[in-house]
């Protein structure tokens, strides 16, 4: 068992406080504040409070930053997460990734939170929620003006790894320079986490889908359905077809932070988004920007957005990517042609659908469930990740409008996708 106490040393915060403050500071004392509430599945959360003293004026001041660090809480854990390496690649993307990006705020738009300390087993970033940012409230829909942020800073990050392949790197591939950082940690079939996630589209798809009654549908869903739903590992991996950049690849509501207006008593408008920035970097790797786009489509909005909206948003993201290339002496139509584009978002379009209807059926659970059953229950909390999570699924399909809805969302789709099912 690793103590909170332990997870920060002296030197670290120095080097914390050099990093985002300068010279000219000196560290009075520090304390480590755990988040409380969040499981941790692959991290856990804490808030480094660091109180310095300004050299030059003796003036004291109060500085709070965010800890993300390996599980520290429960062992096994711990030891799953360090074998996969989903905690390790994020901060090996923040310390010889993104640390190389073009930073100027002349040419580039704030897209993510800074890091100032990235070690193997931690990280200390800008915290966010004192910066004024904020997460979309639980179950709140996302409309054109949070999509249209999104695709910017989106199309902003792709930019910047655009930039570093075709003028830093003089047109060498990201891929073969920082291959061994991007690795694979999520779409895997030896993965029991994504596994059980197929497992439970394949039960819904069966029991619950508008398609489940009809006894032909039924019996091409159990027999064809798994082995369709196969091709998304082939489409995990980096392909020469299509031009490649970094890609974020999980952004789904609890991976953004937004600033939103506020009316004069202080009232947040969480319709109103004025700002918006990308984080957690543990599944990203170098593939098509297509899996970005239909990563945000498939995870963020419900069917009747998307039937309503998709067309706008393929060419606003792609606008956006012009505008951001352009800034940094890049033309699109060069390194992205427009058919291309296209083409890869329809290549691409069976990974959105089956990662949504993966990642649907476990965050979209009543608010702190998960919370709560590793809490009372860590047998069936692993049980529930690892193994088969389609008892609880069915569970609160059964139970809860919104979980079912999002998860026939994804599911109908999917199958009208694969089996042209009307």
């Amino acid at each position: 068992m690793v103590n909170l106490a332990d997870l920060i040393t002296a030197d670290d915060c120095r080097e914390v406080v050099r990093s985002s403050l300068g010279e000219g500071f000196r560290v009075n004392n520090y304390r480590l504040e755990k988040v409380k509430g969040q499981p941790g599945f692959l991290g856990e959360y804490a808030h480094l409070i660091v109180t310095t003293v300004q050299l030059e004026t003796e003036q004291t001041q109060e500085h709070s930053y965010f800890v993300k660090c390996l599980p520290f809480t429960d062992p096994k854990q711990r030891e799953i997460v360090q074998e996969i390496g989903i905690f390790t690649k994020e901060a090996v993307c923040y310390r010889e990734l993104f640390s190389k990006f073009e930073q100027s705020p002349e040419k580039v738009l704030k897209w993510r939170p800074d890091c100032w300390l990235a070690r193997d087993d931690l990280m200390v970033m800008e915290d966010l929620v004192d910066a004024g940012f904020r997460a979309m409230p639980f179950q709140r829909p996302f409309g054109r003006e949070h999509l249209t942020l999104i695709f910017e800073r989106m199309a902003q990050m792709h930019a910047c790894s655009l930039d570093l392949e075709y003028n830093q790197m003089k047109g060498k591939k990201l891929g073969e320079r920082f291959g061994e950082m991007l690795y694979e940690t999520t779409f895997m079939r030896k993965n029991p986490w994504f596994e059980a996630g197929l497992e439970g589209i394949l039960r819904v798809a069966l029991d619950g889908s508008r398609y489940s009654q009809n006894s032909e549908y039924r019996s091409i869903i159990q027999s064809q359905l798994m082995d369709k739903m196969d091709r998304i590992y082939e489409l995990s991996e980096p392909s020469g077809r299509f031009q490649s950049v970094i890609v974020h690849k999980d952004l789904w509501y609890n991976n953004l932070m937004f600033r939103f207006d506020q009316t004069q008593t202080g009232e947040v408008l969480y319709e109103k988004p004025l700002d918006c920035v990308l984080f957690d970097f543990q599944i990203s790797r170098y593939q098509a920007p297509a899996i970005d786009f239909l990563c945000a489509i498939y995870l963020l909005t419900c069917r009747s957005h998307r039937d309503e909206s998709y067309d706008f948003y393929v060419k606003y993201y792609y606008e956006q990517l012009q505008q951001k290339l352009s800034k940094l002496h890049l033309q699109a139509e060069t390194v992205l042609p427009w058919e291309q584009w296209l083409g890869s978002l329809e290549h691409y379009k069976l990974f959105g659908l089956v990662w949504s209807g993966v990642l649907h059926a476990y965050v979209n659970l009543p608010e702190g469930y998960i919370a709560q059953l590793h809490e009372s229950d860590p047998k069936a909390y692993h049980e529930f990740g690892l193994v088969s999570r389609d008892a609880v699924l069915m569970k609160f399909f059964r139970s809860d409008v919104y979980y079912r809805e999002r998860l026939l969302d994804s599911v109908d789709e999917t199958l009208e996708y694969l089996f042209g099912f009307k």
